[in-house]
């Protein structure tokens, strides 16, 4: 062989195993799976995603979809997915019935009046107390959720007795029509679906929100096992998070088209309901609250047993990653 053929021939060998080490790069980054909720409370994540900040982190996430965060509970907690974003209550349940798992990181840091109550309007009826008073009304909610956390809130701060309401469970997205076509008289339900239902009634319906009852928080959950051996993933998550949150503050009109066209809602929905989201990584003070909250009602219901034992939600959290990575997010004792 001369020269010039080993010299090709070590040529064309370096740029083989370049090519192969680039391949290997690529098809060994560390694939995670999150379970979202399709709704706009799931932006850090849609944002983080599309801009790639978790390849940048060097993380394959892939995002599986549900109509509520409580069915991504459902699949993380069956161990088809690495991590899963729920509303609070559904955690706190979940965490009520005996499922060991940890709380990472909120993805927004509060909400305003994003769960609320859309009605038919009767004349003469404006405020809640007298709408519900009037006769029994049919009320369609989300069981297990924060919706339904929300209803019980309202209907006692109104001193609307449990028998004086009939409460059904319906799936969000069939809420809207329930309302509109008359077979029930009211929805309790998040956004989008609570802004959808009241674009479609119209002059014909009427909104009880209230800012002071309730505000609907989202959070990360993750396995013992995750944390234990794959610490730097979970690092790796809340850094594409961080800058998914930084993305959001600096251009918040692309941050809409995307969030628009994961949800494949329409831009005045989007437009309509981004000031009900304050967006963000971080735990704070509310979110223990809620849950001691919301594990009080559980057992007043029924949904657990009122021996069950009590959880330390605090000892839920694993709060050492963001510390870590934005020590002011975390607003913990």
């Amino acid at each position: 062989m001369t020269n010039k053929s080993r010299i090709v021939l070590m040529v064309v060998s370096i740029t083989v195993l370049v090519a192969f080490a680039q391949y290997s790069c690529k098809t060994n980054k560390n694939k995670v799976t999150i379970g979202i909720q399709t709704s706009p409370a799931m932006a850090l994540v849609m944002v983080a995603k599309d801009k790639q900040f978790f390849d940048q982190e060097g993380i394959d996430v892939e995002i599986k979809e549900f109509t509520a965060g409580k069915f991504a509970l459902q699949a993380f907690l069956g161990g088809s997915l690495d991590f899963a974003v729920a509303g609070e209550v559904p955690v706190t349940l979940a965490s009520l019935q005996g499922s060991n798992f940890y709380v990472l990181s909120q993805v927004v840091k509060k909400t305003t009046n994003e769960v609320r109550v859309v009605a038919r309007r009767e004349d003469g009826l404006t405020d809640a107390t007298s709408y519900f008073k009037k006769k029994k009304r049919k009320l369609a909610t989300s069981f297990g959720g924060g919706p339904e956390f929300f209803t019980y809130n309202f209907l006692k701060k109104h001193g609307i007795a449990a028998n004086e309401v009939e409460i059904i469970s319906q799936k969000p997205e069939d809420m809207p029509a329930a309302l509109v076509n008359g077979s029930v008289d009211a929805v309790s339900i998040f956004d989008p679906f609570a802004f959808i239902s009241e674009k479609q009634m119209g002059d014909k319906g009427i909104t009880f929100a209230d800012s002071d009852i309730y505000s609907e928080l989202y959070v990360i959950t993750v396995s013992q096992d995750t944390v234990e051996k794959r610490r730097d993933t979970v690092d790796k998550l809340l850094r594409a998070l961080v800058k998914a949150e930084e993305f959001i503050k600096s251009n918040p009109d692309e941050a809409k088209n995307i969030v628009i066209k994961y949800t494949k809602q329409d831009r005045t929905v989007i437009e309509g309901i981004w000031k009900n989201f304050s967006f963000g990584v971080g735990l704070n003070q509310l979110l223990l609250d809620y849950q001691n909250q919301e594990a009080a009602w559980a057992r007043e219901k029924g949904t657990v047993p009122q021996n069950a034992p009590v959880v330390n939600f605090r000892q839920r959290i694993y709060d050492a990653p963001l510390k870590a990575i934005k020590a002011d997010a975390v607003q913990l004792p």
